[in-house]
């Protein structure tokens, strides 16, 4: 898969890197010098300095074969307009922005921007489920789609420890997408990583396969 990252702040560096180490090609877009010159030691020649949001800037890193374009400055009106211009210049098939604004998810979704990450709306999602006791954290759901992105904590007592994510029988319809260690450290699922007490999964399931996702990781019923 190509994807295009435009912003090569913390949330794009860190996002790049992690899609190099799952084998995929990428193109990093940063207009700032400075933060682009930091990321150049990292990056090399896929780092392109300049505006991901200019025509001629996605056109040179190869817009009309990319897959996905995920913009994640700290801009929102850059955010959209480098979706937009992907999508609708390019024909980009997929296109995803970080909003740092809640008010403006409904704006970008209206003007076809496929998948929007709100900062605020995470943070209030892990919140509430923390207030309320549940296993999961819902982290993003699919828009278009009957299912959404979960992540949870393996317990120590579980089955899976020790196991690698290709042994965990997961319920139909059921995607693991990352393992994130306590530390922090991303184990990328292609990489068949052992699970340990404390790690976080990431999957896309739909709801009402949540119990057997559950149970799957931690032979218990959760309800």
């Amino acid at each position: 898969m190509y994807v295009i990252v435009v912003g090569a702040g913390k949330i794009g560096f860190y996002l790049t890197r992690e899609l190099l180490a799952a084998s995929h090609e990428v193109a990093l877009i940063e207009r700032d010098a400075y933060v682009s010159a930091n990321a150049a030691e990292e990056f090399g020649s896929i780092l392109i300095t300049s505006d991901g949001t200019e025509p001629t800037v996605l056109s040179d890193a190869g817009a009309e074969r990319c897959d996905i374009l995920i913009s994640t400055t700290g801009q929102d009106a850059t955010n959209l307009t480098a979706c937009q211009v992907a999508k609708y210049s390019f024909n980009v098939p997929k296109t995803m922005a970080v909003v740092t604004d809640p008010d403006h998810v409904p704006l970008f979704r209206a003007l076809g921007v496929d998948v929007t990450i709100s900062t605020t709306e995470l943070i209030l999602s892990h919140v509430e489920e923390e207030l309320t006791g549940g296993p999961f954290v819902h982290v993003l759901p699919l828009r278009g789609a009957s299912s959404g992105i979960v992540s949870m904590r393996v317990p120590s007592g579980s089955p899976v420890v020790g196991q690698p994510v290709s042994r965990i029988k997961l319920p139909q319809g059921t995607l693991l997408t990352a393992v994130i260690h306590k530390n922090g450290e991303l184990k990328p699922v292609v990489n068949d990583p052992e699970l340990a007490a404390d790690d976080a999964i990431v999957a896309i399931t739909p709801p009402e396969k949540e119990d057997e996702l559950w149970h799957a990781l931690t032979g218990e019923a959760w309800r």
